[in-house]
């Protein structure tokens, strides 16, 4: 069974990346908004694991020649089944011949889940595309018009209820997230642990950090987000051996102007870090779209380690919920 790909702009096959071989110069990669990709995971009865559609920019447009148990997760587009709207955050039903629309409104990235994910063989335990190197996904490249997805043939049993239960007419909206389970992604503030080289920055440079606003630029892709602001300088300068970096650590370019390293984020790089943007909040980091403005908080370690741990529990508790409400 498949889903035929009839317009895209950019879009690509991901999941929640390819874990354990940075040694080696291969980066992690993997969705921008994992939060988001799995709770359309969640909604279809599928796995953390599962590989998703992560739409980024321009109409997305598909078909289906099978009923299929769908959700879309997300910020910043809208969605229509055979032009009928496609509420966000909710399971819902694609039978054979329907089209769905992914479609942009104010930037942001969309996240298609669907029951069984799709059938595309892993390469080193992930199905991210990877396309630097070229390879995962479909073909290590961008998704196409005219790709044609492979789909799970038969539906898991929580997934065959969900299905019996929107296959009613009156249920059909019945099941949409409650707020509260949805990232707000309208907030500005985004926490971050101080970095190795914080205390190297001058006195005005800590404290603009977190006093001032920064601008979100357009130079901003899966490898990173370029923000503008108050320029921050080291206390004297220095030359730094390049050093292990992650999806999150903010570093600062000669000009003194910050880097977020997102999910491509190469494996190595040699600019002071004066910051780790914190796990839970680089979601909400990577929709901002160009404009925005955002303020950084600085947080320890340890409630760092408590805000993750603490959506974690929320998330598996939520799921449980949810698959013992089906079975």
């Amino acid at each position: 069974m498949n889903m035929r790909i009839l317009k895209t702009g950019i879009a690509s096959i991901q999941d929640l990346g390819r874990e354990g071989y940075r040694n080696m110069g291969i980066v992690r990669g993997g969705v921008m908004d994992p939060l988001a990709a799995q709770l359309g995971n969640m909604l279809v009865a599928n796995t953390d694991q599962a590989a998703v559609a992560e739409v980024a920019a321009g109409l997305f447009s598909v078909s289906f020649n099978k009923t299929q148990l769908i959700a879309i997760t997300g910020s910043g587009y809208r969605a229509t089944l055979n032009e009928q709207a496609l509420p966000f955050w909710q399971p819902a039903l694609a039978e054979a011949g329907d089209t769905l629309q992914i479609i942009p409104e104010k930037g942001g990235m969309a996240y298609l889940s669907v029951h069984g994910g799709f059938r595309i063989a892993p390469v080193l335990g992930s199905r991210s595309t990877n396309l630097v190197a070229g390879f995962g996904g479909l073909h290590g490249r961008l998704l196409q018009q005219g790709d044609e997805l492979p789909l799970a043939i038969m539906p898991e049993p929580v997934a065959e209820k969900i299905i019996r239960f929107l296959s009613t007419k009156e249920n059909v909206n019945r099941r949409r997230l409650a707020p509260s389970a949805i990232p707000d992604y309208s907030r500005q503030s985004i926490r971050f642990v101080p970095g190795h080289e914080y205390g190297s920055f001058t006195t005005d440079s800590r404290r603009a950090v977190e006093a001032e606003a920064f601008e979100l630029t357009t130079i901003a892709n899966r490898m990173g987000y370029r923000l503008k602001g108050q320029p921050l300088y080291l206390d004297m300068q220095r030359e730094l051996i390049s050093t292990a970096v992650v999806p999150g650590t903010m570093q600062v370019s000669p000009d003194g102007q910050v880097l977020v390293l997102m999910a491509d984020a190469q494996t190595a790089g040699g600019y002071p870090r004066i910051g780790q943007v914190i796990a839970a909040d680089l979601p909400l980091l990577a929709q901002k779209t160009a404009g925005s403005q955002i303020r950084f908080t600085a947080i320890n370690l340890a409630d760092a380690e408590n805000t993750w741990l603490a959506r974690e529990s929320q998330l598996r508790s939520l799921i449980k919920d949810y698959n013992l409400h089906f079975s």
